[in-house]
């Protein structure tokens, strides 16, 4: 062998053992899809979400209801945690939990869904859409005649639904499902935990501070 093909020998074994090394990392490297299953199966039972923070806002908030959107389906119950509702976006770290209501009134833990208000983002990083799982949040605007508000009484935020744990026909990430029903709603309402004082408190906080 002479010395070209020698060191094109070597060149070749050293380049297929770098890219040996680089996919098993990769491969062991769990995704953030699998980080986030891992992190939200706690979640499942609705104490553990509560005593982890998170809880649905009291009504008469929007957001205390059963979400639906007609034909297109419905998402469900919110469970938020104020803390979270910021600028960092971490896949572990959903800021809200999205409960699905079965015929008898029995929520099941369906979706996550990752907020951060509009204002509050921009300013921190202008120019740019939040983006999680290579998907760019979905903005949420305000709407007429609402004082800048959106539809929900909130300022203008941006979100994204990722259904991991209900199976949703439109899309992993598609906001709406299908699938999900708010039919059993009522049996849900007065026997569910709203959130603790302390989250009230700053999840409204939040919201006052993103108006100005």
């Amino acid at each position: 062998m002479t010395r070209s093909r020698t060191y094109l020998a070597a060149a070749t074994i050293a380049i297929l053992a770098l890219t040996s090394i680089a996919l098993g990392s990769a491969i062991a490297r769990p995704s953030d899809l699998t980080a986030a299953t891992i992190a939200t199966g706690r979640f499942h039972s609705l104490s553990v979400a509560g005593h982890a923070g998170y809880g649905r806002p009291p009504a008469p908030a929007p957001l205390h209801n059963c979400i639906s959107h007609g034909a297109d389906g419905a998402m469900g119950f919110h469970y938020i945690k104020g803390s979270l509702l910021d600028t960092t976006l971490d896949p572990t770290q959903p800021e809200a939990l999205v409960y699905a209501p079965d015929a008898k009134g029995k929520l099941h833990l369906a979706a996550l869904e990752f907020v951060t208000f509009q204002d509050a983002w921009n300013a921190d990083h202008p120019g740019t859409m939040p983006m999680l799982f290579g998907q760019e949040f979905m903005p949420v605007n305000a709407v007429l005649n609402n004082g800048g508000l959106t539809v929900y009484n909130i300022p203008p935020f941006y979100m994204l639904h990722v259904w991991i744990w209900n199976s949703n026909p439109s899309g992993l990430f598609n906001p709406w499902n299908p699938s999900v029903s708010c039919a059993g709603a009522a049996a849900s309402g007065a026997t569910r935990a709203t959130l603790a004082s302390a989250t009230v408190a700053q999840f409204a906080c939040r919201i006052e501070s993103n108006r100005a």
